[in-house]
């Protein structure tokens, strides 16, 4: 550990010195509109000097290498709003805050674009450019995790999803470049089918968004899309990434420009790959924790006047290993390991991915159109198309290991139409799906064959008096459900278990509502309100599951009975943003009508011949949900910044007055950041991550009870390299500096292991 501490101080030392012999200013900025709302994609001019960049999506900016000596002609300019034009001088470090006005008159040039901003009264927030590049290789749902408010839902060292407020899976939307992503989200351990790759910009809505993006949504919506192609410029980048904790390598590439013989046609293409072996805890290894992938994407894009296409294609293809501990043969061997909180076997490293693994291949395509209809009006319309084919393998005594005992193939085509205006909003969504399990595996699916239909209209309104934008959304929804397959029961004439075959048919409708405010105390304050109503119908495994959950390592028992969700959510949000330090704090409370959730069995484990697993059956209860959520950023000087984050979530069973399985408890992160030299993006940071226990837990209701509370640091050192016109930036990070052997409430293996230990990471990406 000392060596390495060594390299950072004299890493440190080096750049601290070079950092003095050259001393430039720095000019930082925010570009807002009249209702404080952020611009992205601002163009900011330095005339004299003929230096130019563009506002990111939280309307930031960044000039460096800056003479203080000189006095400068500033320029910003967005499309549909007056030009910015004022002399400053820069005799230090300088943050502006600049509001641009509204042009009344139309623009000539590109006129297709959304009119009315969606969501200004929703606690919706973005991811900086420095925390995506930080997180670099991560898994998608890490990525979103540093978000306050969303946290995490762990299935061992590879499978993560994210979670919101307390909820997860299929209350979650995450929407993939404008496409609801479709695959087999209710289960626990199956992550999102994204590659953090292939975005580059990463935000959460926090609330129960169903009136745009449709039932389900009554936890929020995660969103990760890419910014539009400017087809004059040829660029793209390149990333290398290394691991220890794993021996982890990541490999990305990416380019995007325009084809010169058809001046509007843009075109991105990106691949992505990475390889790990098994994962190292602070002291053994995890047998068969290794993954793979190979991911690709491309996009195209056509502009006219008038008119918009795009298109975009991707392909995720993982394979992944499953905990060897987590697959237990005997009824005394699974609680012997559950006493002894760790594996019982010693496994050494390896890249080798044996049963039981998971194989899962998602592809997506959509077709976007844009139509401007006149300066008040537009028509947008898509159509997307996903296939999730997901294979999950086990040790097999009858046939080969490389059979599945799972093979479920989900095909969804999902269409939307909006005419979009500036104060209103309508819409239209169908969708059709279709999940098959393909025959040949010689077990009972874990869900039966299924097929779902849905039909969505809706419409969203805004009016706005001065300092105050109030927004208000309806939406109906209708969805036919019909399912069919092979189930398990009891027979107890021949005291023996039996198949046969169900077949089930069912309608859902109903609205879903939303009504929110958003007042503009003063330039530095802003108040939001939203209540919003949403409902979602109970998924096929929670209706229909009986057989062992694979990845989660549990067999799982469903209940036919399960009536629909209903949700109520409120959240208040009240922000400040000023030249030195700036807050985001939400409030929330949410009651759901008919919660559904697994929930451990602890007196009973059931035995099959794949193994003895933990039973979690579903139930269905009131639940009560509420929380606070605080990000916060504090520009101690020019060199040094604070950061922190917290969150808290409390949920109980309203119906029998107990506390609810797998909700987050407490947790905060804070980070000091010391800004060696700005020019260069320079900067050394520790994190401290500090998750309580959880103690809203009721005794018998689970197997263990829930892990003690735990603290990590973590360390990041940057730098980035002018090489010309392009950049080259390094970063070396260190994840739990001290090496901690910890567990977490919200990794479902802990029953059997504890969390990763000391991982360090270097990271290379040549920008050009």
């Amino acid at each position: 550990m000392s060596k390495y501490l060594l390299t950072v101080l004299l890493f440190l030392i080096n750049i601290t010195v070079q950092a003095q012999a050259n001393r430039t200013t720095q000019l930082r900025g925010m570009v807002a509109d009249e209702n404080h709302q952020p611009l992205s994609n601002a163009t900011i001019t330095l005339l004299d000097q003929h230096v130019q960049t563009t506002s990111q999506a939280n309307g930031s900016f960044t000039i460096n290498n800056l003479d203080p000596k000189k006095t400068y002609r500033l320029s910003i300019s967005a499309l549909g709003f007056e030009t910015f034009t004022q002399r400053i001088n820069l005799a230090k470090d300088s943050v502006l805050h600049i509001h641009l006005h509204q042009q009344t008159t139309e623009l000539d040039g590109i006129a297709v674009q959304a009119m009315q901003q969606a969501q200004k009264s929703a606690a919706q927030y973005k991811l900086s450019e420095t925390q995506i590049e930080e997180s670099k290789g991560k898994l998608a749902a890490e990525v979103f995790s540093q978000l306050a408010g969303v946290t995490l839902l762990n299935t061992g060292q590879s499978i993560s999803k994210p979670v919101i407020n307390g909820l997860h899976s299929s209350r979650i939307l995450l929407l993939n470049q404008g496409v609801k992503l479709e695959s087999q989200q209710w289960g626990s351990e199956h992550a999102p089918e994204l590659d953090p790759f292939s975005a580059e910009q990463f935000e959460v809505i926090k609330g129960a968004q169903a009136v745009r993006y449709g039932a389900d949504a009554l936890g929020g919506v995660l969103i990760a899309r890419s910014e539009n192609i400017d087809p004059s410029l040829i660029k793209g980048r390149v990333d290398l990434l290394g691991q220890t904790n794993g021996r982890r390598g990541n490999i990305n590439a990416q380019l995007e420009g325009g084809i010169s013989a058809i001046p509007n046609l843009a075109y991105r293409i990106q691949a992505s790959t990475k390889k790990i072996g098994n994962t190292k805890t602070a002291n053994y290894y995890l047998g068969n924790t290794g993954a793979q992938e190979l991911n690709f994407s491309t996009a195209l894009q056509y502009h006219t006047e008038k008119q918009q296409w795009d298109a975009y294609y991707s392909r995720f293809a993982t394979e992944l290993g499953i905990f060897y501990g987590a697959h237990i043969g005997t009824i005394d061997d699974i609680f012997a390991r559950i006493e002894h909180g760790k594996p019982l076997e010693d496994y050494g490293f390896s890249y080798d991915i044996a049963a039981p693994k998971q194989k899962v291949a998602h592809q997506l395509a959509k077709l976007k159109y844009q139509y401007q209809l006149n300066e008040n009006w537009n028509l947008e319309a898509q159509y997307s198309w996903q296939q999730n084919h997901r294979r999950e393998f086990d040790m097999r005594r009858a046939v080969a290991d490389d059979v599945p005992m799972s093979n479920m193939i989900l095909s969804t085509q999902q269409f939307e139409a909006l005419l979009k205006g500036k104060q209103h909003t309508f819409g239209i969504a169908a969708s059709s799906q279709v999940n098959n399990n393909v025959e040949g595996t010689g077990t009972t699916p874990i869900i039966p064959n299924y097929d779902s239909y849905g039909l969505g209209i809706f419409g969203m309104h805004e009016k706005s008096w001065n300092k105050i934008a109030v927004e208000a959304g309806w939406r109906y929804d209708y969805k036919h459900f019909d399912a069919a397959g092979y189930r398990n029961r009891f027979n107890q004439n021949t005291n023996s278990p039996e198949q046969y075959l169900m077949e089930d048919t069912r309608n859902f409708h109903n609205v879903s509502g939303s009504l929110g405010l958003r007042y503009a105390i003063n330039p530095q304050w802003t108040f939001k309100s939203n209540v919003g109503l949403a409902w979602r119908a109970p998924s096929a495994n929670e209706l229909y599951s009986d057989g062992v959950h694979h990845g989660a390592g549990i067999y799982e028992i469903g209940n036919m009975n399960l009536d629909p969700e209903r949700g109520y959510k409120w959240v208040n949000s009240i922000s400040r943003k000023a030249d030195h330090w700036r807050i985001d704090i939400d409030a929330y409370a949410q009651y759901i009508d008919n919660y559904i959730y697994a929930t451990p069995n602890p007196d009973s484990v059931r035995q099959t011949i794949r193994g003895t697993f933990p039973v979690f059956s579903y139930e269905q209860h009131n639940s009560f949900f509420y929380g606070l959520d605080i990000n916060a950023q504090w520009e101690i000087s020019s060199m040094f910044e604070y950061q922190f984050q917290g969150s808290i979530v409390r949920a109980k069973n309203s119906s029998i007055d107990s506390y609810l399985p797998y909700i987050p408890a407490d947790r905060l992160s804070q980070a000091l950041k010391w800004n060696i030299e700005n020019e260069n993006n320079t900067y050394f940071k520790v994190t401290h991550e500090f998750v309580a226990k959880q103690n809203r837990y009721a005794e018998g209701t689970d197997y263990i009870a829930p892990p003690a509370a735990y603290h990590l640091l973590h360390a990041n050192i940057n730098r980035s390299f002018t090489i010309g016109n392009n950049k080259l930036n390094s970063s070396l990070a260190v994840d739990n500096l001290l090496n901690s052997e910890y567990k977490d409430y919200m990794d479902r293996f802990r029953y059997y292991a504890h969390r990763p230990g000391r991982n360090i990471r270097l990271a290379i990406s040549y920008q050009f």
